[in-house]
Formats: structure tokens, C-alpha cells, sequence
């Protein structure tokens, strides 16, 4: 059960650990974004491993970040967008679904990635435990919004919405093209096992409807994580696919 934890934990970045993938820690500070916050320099992020390219959109950074660039792409992935107000109330009830879920007596078990399971039980005691507080105070924490989302809410998040989520950061690797930006996955939680339900379909007019909305009808789900301008602190933002 250990191991699995680790594997959990590993992604809370977000909020508790300074990333080591790259060396450039100001690199964000010098994106241009457009005023609907969809980054124009560099315009495509692009996976190193799967060449899958993206383009990235920016949520407001206040401590939600994580929900709401969870609750942003999801929308994004039916084809809607949203504005700051509705993101935040969003993010507000994010939580507390996710409070809901950690606290349950009853317990329960989640999918981290393929068959690897934790128990809601484990989750919340190992999360608690990284953040030096009680169970009952992390809680707390999170529907009062003193607490940054990382590995913990993720997984829950995974599961509630039955898709994977995958989290990227960005890459040393400099290629000649200053309109792309490299990214590297760092991970997938809900991976082998909430598979896009249409994946299999022939011709889906849904999978095929996505060519003028970047991130439409996408099942899966990307979140780019990358350093700010303060010292350990992560903030989050949205990956459309591009088709």
C-alpha cells in the first residue's frame, strides 16, 4: 500500500515541491497570452514522448488553480467554455465533492492508474500526514480553501469524472521553433482504466467534430503544471488537443 501512496503523492506538486524536470524556472513568466487567456507565444505545447501538440489556456491563480483548470478542461471537453465567475463557483463546489468523497465513513476505493487501488481511508491519512495536520483539519482545509490541490484531489477527481487526467510540465528539451514549447507527462491517474467510451466507435460524429474547438469532446484530460515567480509554489493550466 505504501508504494501506491508514493505514486499518489508524487504528483503533489502543485502545492509542497519544487519541480526538478526543467531548468528554466522563469520560463512562464515570459508566456504572452491572449486576453481570454489562451497563451500566443509559444502558441502549440507539444509532448515529447507522444508528439500529441496542445494549445494552453490559463486560469486564474489564487490558490484554485488545480480545480480550476480540472473544472475548465472538462468543460472545454463538451464543447463549452466559461468565464472566471462560474470557474470559481465551480471550483468552490469542486471541493467540497472531493471533501465528500475523502471523508465518507464508510471508505471505499479509488483507481490511481490501471490496477493500482488505494482506499479513500489511506489517501486522506497519507495526505494529512504530508501536510502535518489531522485528518479532520485537512478536510477543513480543503472546502475552506486554505489548501492547494495536488495528488490526493486528483485521484479523487479522476474517478468522480471517469477519465483520465494526465499532468505534464515542461521540458528542458529546446527545439528551433520559439512557437512550440515542449512538454514531458509526468503521469496519468485513471490510465488503463476510464477509456474514452467512443474510442471504438466507426466514425463517431463526436471524435470527429472537434477540428475548430481545440480540446472539444476530448475524454481525456491534460493539465500542465509549471513553476511561478515564487519559491515552491506550482501553478496549473488547461492542455486542448489539437486535433
Amino acid at each position: 500500500m505504501k508504494s501506491l501512496l508514493r505514486i499518489v503523492l508524487f504528483f503533489c506538486v502543485l502545492s509542497r515541491h519544487t519541480s526538478t524536470a526543467f531548468s528554466a524556472r522563469n520560463t512562464f513568466q515570459t508566456f504572452s497570452f491572449a486576453p481570454n487567456g489562451v497563451c500566443i507565444s509559444p502558441h502549440y505545447f507539444c509532448d515529447s514522448s507522444s508528439h500529441q501538440c496542445f494549445t494552453m489556456k490559463n486560469v486564474p491563480g489564487k490558490g484554485d488553480c488545480m480545480f480550476l483548470a480540472v473544472a475548465l478542461a472538462t468543460l472545454c471537453s463538451v464543447g463549452l467554455g466559461a468565464n472566471d465567475v462560474l470557474l470559481n463557483s465551480i471550483s468552490n463546489e469542486t471541493r467540497n465533492v472531493v471533501a465528500d468523497v475523502l471523508e465518507n465513513p464508510l471508505y471505499g476505493t479509488l483507481v490511481i492508474q490501471g490496477k493500482r487501488l488505494v482506499s479513500t481511508n489511506s489517501l486522506l491519512k497519507s495526505a494529512a500526514n504530508d501536510e502535518g495536520v489531522s485528518p479532520l483539519e485537512y478536510i477543513k482545509m480543503l472546502r475552506n480553501g486554505s489548501l492547494y490541490g495536488g495528488g490526493p484531489e486528483l485521484t479523487v477527481l479522476s474517478n468522480i469524472l471517469r477519465r483520465p487526467i494526465s499532468i505534464y510540465e515542461l521540458s528542458d528539451e529546446q527545439g528551433n521553433d520559439k512557437n512550440i514549447q515542449p512538454i514531458q507527462c509526468m503521469g496519468t491517474f485513471g490510465e488503463g482504466t476510464f477509456a474514452d467510451p467512443l474510442a471504438n466507435v466507426p466514425d463517431s460524429a463526436i471524435l470527429n467534430n472537434n477540428e475548430q474547438k481545440p480540446g472539444a469532446y476530448s475524454w481525456h484530460l491534460h493539465i500542465l503544471v509549471v513553476d511561478t515567480s515564487l519559491p515552491d509554489e506550482m501553478h496549473a493550466c488547461v492542455l486542448l488537443p489539437q486535433s
